[in-house]
């Protein structure tokens, strides 16, 4: 979705305001959310650390890079669906580099090699897999628990993310996973349509990935006080983000500058 000059100066205020609102119990010094703590594959990871990583993610301690894709790829050789072989060939020519202590459990970091200026949308973040019974109980809630295309998603891009200090990641953590209840005293335009929608990926400048029971797909921009269609199916809305994730730009209803 493309939007205007208007729509980019609202995003680029509101993640200003993030910014600030995050920082306001911090080191008053701090301009930004603190990020956590990455190791390289080979480097020295306290014990500490060690012992809250999840087995998946503690697989890459001591790897070489090459040895990393390697047990990244292993998790996602068993893929058929055609659009997630779509989203795991753009994503594979990410290079695994370190290991992030992240929450309970850790991720792993990818970067894509050669890119000339670095920024969001040039790595991501990954954490292990969610039992695929979990995800189906996680579902239940939203009424999406029959739905392939996004249970498949789930279980091997879940928690997918292109930051750990604010937002711009797929759900992942503890239940229950967030509905899209609030209309905001009315004044969210489609609000109706989409109530009880899960809020699948919240955006770096605070809009959400709406999920809805027939599969249709939507951003809340919250900007703007609106609920727009994205896509009409879930796999569809996997091709078009994997779209996405071939350019160097945060994910968001905005869309990349011209």
């Amino acid at each position: 979705m493309k939007r205007g000059h208007f729509g980019i100066i609202l995003t680029l205020a509101c993640c200003a305001l993030a910014l600030l609102t995050s920082c306001n119990n911090r080191d008053h010094n701090s301009m930004y959310p603190e990020e956590p703590d990455e190791y390289p594959l080979d480097g020295d990871i306290p014990d500490h650390v060690r012992a809250k990583l999840d087995p998946w993610i503690a697989g890459f301690i001591g790897l070489t890079t090459a040895e990393a894709n390697e047990r990244l790829a292993e998790r996602w050789s068993s893929i058929e669906r055609p659009s997630l072989k779509a989203l795991r060939d753009t994503l594979s020519k990410f290079e695994v580099r370190a290991i992030v202590d992240y929450e309970e459990g850790g991720l792993i970091y990818a970067y894509r090699p050669g890119s000339k200026d670095e920024g969001i949308g040039d790595f991501f973040y990954l954490p292990a897999p969610l039992n695929p019974e979990e995800i189906q109980k996680r579902l239940e809630p939203s009424k999406l628990q029959g739905n392939d295309a996004l249970r498949e998603f789930l279980f091997y891009f879940g928690g997918l993310a292109e930051d750990t200090a604010t937002a711009g990641q797929f759900v992942y953590s503890d239940p229950p996973w967030p509905l899209f209840t609030d209309s905001w005293d009315g004044e969210i335009k489609g609000f109706e349509e989409w109530e009880n929608a899960l809020m699948l990926y919240h955006a770096r400048n605070g809009c959400f990935i709406l999920v809805r029971p027939d599969g249709k797909v939507a951003w809340w921009v919250m900007q703007e006080g609106i609920v727009e269609t994205e896509a009409e199916d879930f796999d569809d809305f996997i091709l078009k983000f994997n779209e996405h994730r071939k350019i160097s730009w945060p994910y968001d209803p905005y869309g990349a500058s011209d």
